[in-house]
């Protein structure tokens, strides 16, 4: 079973909560600090699926063969009290360890989550997963970057099921003409960037560049990036204002049999919600712009104290007359601009060097050091 906390049954419709979370429609994610949607008393305890407490849910009930096929499914609402909270980096390290508590049930949970992915890339949805950037700052300014292993089994794992809760709650509104802001995706044409193009940083940059947005609508439709018939996003009602108002109307609709939003008022919510969690997402990228220049700044400074330079290798992914090459950095998921010559082919890799750094304009100048290879 997946299980998501219930959220609806704390933040009453049309309470001083509700109004507030819908003003905010997102919780904001900043190096610096993390704006809640809701107050930290109810998203990260009241409404969190805390060891030890009881809480209401809304949870998915499947029976899945071991071809990751859907033999059985209901969605219910629940009672579940959690045994543990585990880390991402707990749960690889117990899936590592043979001896180490619940390294069975976590290595099988991880075992159907390869296979629900392969099932799902099986029908030619493009494989888009790419590591991601993390940058926190502190109280006292201290700047610290990681890079988060998307392929890693615990981060694996809760992808896979979370898509998986998504779509199969789609398909639990499309079946009982539930109104629901469903996100669909046409399928474009990759055959000649799979046939021309290895897998790599390279397919993935032609692949995502070829893939349209997706769209908002209370019409079901195919998710082509995703893989499944059917999606809307309903796993983070307390993080997510979308979230928490299709959470609401399937929480009602099991207790009564009668919708609680009409068509009109779910496509007026997606709409607000799809332009300023746009809005958000582009302040939180902003931001987190911003702190790893100045961390490369930094690392630059006292690097030319000490007589060296800040070199940084590049996977060049586009390189075209009259304009800047697109690079992504090698040690790190941030994309790059620099004048590269004509002999530089899309593939290869190259030296840089971080000139100088413009926060203001947060753009890092770097400048062609040497090639390295292809």
């Amino acid at each position: 079973g997946i299980h998501i906390a219930d959220a609806s049954s704390i933040v009453q419709a049309e309470s001083a909560l509700d109004k507030d979370a819908d003003r905010r429609m997102a919780t904001m994610y900043l190096p610096e600090r993390k704006i809640w949607m809701l107050p930290p008393q109810v998203a990260a305890d009241l409404g969190s699926l805390s060891p030890g407490e009881r809480r209401l849910a809304v949870s998915l009930l499947a029976t899945i063969s071991k071809d990751a096929e859907v033999v059985s499914w209901e969605v219910t609402p629940s009672i579940i009290q959690s045994r543990a909270a585990l880390s991402y980096d707990t749960v690889d390290a117990r899936i590592a360890d043979q001896n180490a508590p619940m390294h069975r049930e976590l290595s099988s949970l991880r075992v159907l989550a390869k296979k629900i992915k392969a099932k799902r890339e099986s029908t030619g949805t493009p494989n888009l997963d790419r590591d991601e950037l993390s940058v926190k700052v502190s109280e006292s300014g201290e700047i610290t970057v990681n890079v988060l292993q998307r392929s890693n089994p615990a981060r694996t794992m809760i992808a896979e099921f979370m898509i998986f809760y998504n779509a199969m709650l789609a398909e639990f509104c499309k079946k009982n003409e539930l109104p629901a802001p469903y996100r669909s995706q046409k399928a474009p044409d990759l055959s000649d960037i799979v046939a021309q193009t290895p897998e790599g940083l390279l397919r993935w940059y032609l692949t995502v560049r070829k893939m349209g947005p997706a769209t908002i609508s209370t019409e079901p439709g195919a998710h082509a990036g995703l893989g499944v018939p059917a999606y809307i996003q309903a796993s983070s009602p307390l993080r997510r204002y979308p979230d928490l108002v299709i959470q609401r109307q399937v929480s009602h609709f099991l207790k009564t049999g009668e919708k609680f939003y009409s068509d009109e008022e779910i496509s007026s919510v997606a709409q607000r919600a799809d332009m300023q969690i746009r809005e958000i997402s582009r302040m939180e990228f902003d931001r987190e712009k911003y702190w790893f220049l100045k961390h490369l700044d930094t690392e630059r400074r006292e690097l030319e104290r000490a007589g060296e330079e800040s070199i940084h290798e590049a996977y060049v992914l586009d390189n075209q007359p009259n304009r800047a090459g697109v690079m992504d950095l090698v040690q790190y998921p941030f994309r790059v601009r620099a004048a590269l010559g004509s002999e530089v082919k899309p593939g290869e890799v190259v030296k840089l060097r971080l000139h100088s750094v413009d926060l203001w304009r947060r753009v890092g100048q770097f400048v062609v050091a040497a090639p390295v290879s292809s």
